[in-house]
């Protein structure tokens, strides 16, 4: 698929995840019952996401992204270990509710989220391993870029 066919597939994937999201919502608007209801919703969420990640992919198509600054990089970096280390946390609370619970509702909910966590917690570890590591621009690589070549290195005439 070159990158017109990309981008126009990448529109159509868009809609649909969109017209998921509407039909969820008319279907769930009169909807009485909680359960089903935000089981319902919450998926629609999802669909919200996928359309959110999807308009991400169709900017990084049509050009290159951004560098991420050592500053910025830090920042994010912290927050997303943070991150990591909740989610951990987080699937093993769910996974010990579904386990200890008699109540099958209970039971169906607390192994969605854990499901959730477990994806969150592999997408934030691949984040930092493929984004945040070698798309940060230091002042090393500044430096390289502008006096590797130069055959002075910044001062006048040698």
């Amino acid at each position: 698929m070159d990158k017109t066919q990309t981008l126009a597939f990448i529109t159509k994937a868009i809609d649909m995840e969109n017209k998921i999201v509407a039909i969820v919502e008319q279907n769930t608007s009169k909807l009485g019952h909680v359960f089903v209801k935000d089981l319902l919703l919450a998926i629609s969420q999802d669909s919200k996401k996928h359309a959110a990640l999807l308009r991400s992919l169709q900017e990084a198509v049509k050009g290159p992204t951004p560098f991420i600054t050592q500053r910025e990089r830090d920042a994010i970096a912290k927050g997303i270990e943070e991150h990591i280390k909740l989610e951990a946390k987080a699937i093993e609370t769910y996974a010990e509710l579904a386990d200890k619970s008699d109540n099958q509702q209970v039971k169906i909910i607390a192994q969605v989220i854990r499901e959730d966590e477990l994806r969150h917690h592999a997408l934030l570890k691949e984040l930092h391993k493929t984004v945040i590591e070698p798309e940060t621009l230091t002042e090393d690589i500044i430096y390289e870029l502008i006096w590797k070549d130069a055959p002075w290195h910044g001062t006048p005439g040698g």
